[in-house]
C-alpha cells in the first residue's frame, strides 16, 4: 500500500459551517415536532448529548438507549446532508488532494454518521479522493480514538493526519501519528508536528 494520509472532513476539507448549523437545525426540527420551542437551547449547551437522549425519549418514548442513539443519529445524517454546500469545501484543499491521490493512499477518518458520508461527498464533487473512508456507526457514539485505533489494526499507521487544530492532534500525538494541523478554516488551540495555513506549505512537507 501507498503511504497513507488521513484527511479530516470538518476544518480541513470542508468548512465547520454545515456541521454547526446542522446540529442546531437537529434541535429545531425536534422543537417544531415536539411544540417545545425550550429544546433549542441544547443546541448551545456544552453536554448537548444529554438533551439528545431526552429529546429522543420524548419522541420515541420508552425504548433502549441503543435505539435512542441509532434513530437521533441518522435523523442527523438526514440534517447533515441536506445542510452541506458545495461551496463549503476547501476548494485549494481539495484541488491539491487530487494532485496526490496517486502517490499517496487518501483516506477520510469522520465521526460524522455512517449513511452521511458518501452522499456529502458526491454533493460536494470528492467522491473521487479517497480511497479510504472510515466512519462512525450509527449505533456508536461518535469516537475519534475508537476510529484511529481500528483504522490502524485494519490498515496500518497513517504517515500523517491533516486536520483542524482541535482535540484530534492530541489524540494523534497519543497514538504516534504525525499530524499536520491547518488553519484554513479556523486557528485551533492544539498545534502538530506541523501547523500550516495554506497549501502552498503542505506542499513543501508531502
Amino acid at each position: 500500500m501507498k503511504p497513507v494520509i488521513v484527511i479530516d472532513f470538518n476544518g480541513a476539507l470542508l468548512n465547520s459551517r454545515p456541521f454547526d448549523e446542522a446540529h442546531r437545525q437537529w434541535f429545531k426540527m425536534f422543537s417544531i415536532l415536539l411544540d417545545d420551542p425550550s429544546i433549542n437551547e441544547w443546541a448551545d449547551k456544552e453536554n448537548y448529548f444529554e438533551g439528545v437522549h431526552q429529546v429522543m425519549k420524548r419522541y420515541l418514548g420508552n425504548v433502549h438507549k441503543d435505539a435512542q442513539l441509532m434513530f437521533a443519529r441518522q435523523t442527523f445524517a438526514l440534517v447533515m446532508v441536506a445542510e452541506v454546500k458545495e461551496s463549503d469545501i476547501v476548494k485549494d484543499f481539495a484541488s491539491y488532494l487530487d494532485t496526490i491521490k496517486d502517490k499517496y493512499t487518501l483516506a477520510l477518518i469522520t465521526t460524522a454518521p455512517e449513511g452521511s458520508v458518501e452522499p456529502i461527498l458526491e454533493k460536494i464533487g470528492c467522491q473521487y479522493l479517497f480511497e479510504i473512508v472510515f466512519k462512525s456507526p450509527y449505533k456508536s457514539y461518535p469516537d475519534k480514538r475508537e476510529l484511529f485505533e481500528e483504522f490502524i489494526l485494519k490498515y496500518e499507521r497513517p504517515l500523517f493526519y491533516i486536520g483542524e487544530g482541535d482535540k484530534d492532534i492530541g489524540l494523534c500525538r497519543d497514538l504516534g501519528i504525525k499530524s499536520i494541523s491547518v488553519n484554513w478554516v479556523k486557528r485551533g488551540k492544539f498545534k502538530g508536528d506541523h501547523d500550516i495555513d495554506d497549501t502552498e506549505e503542505l506542499k513543501k512537507i508531502l
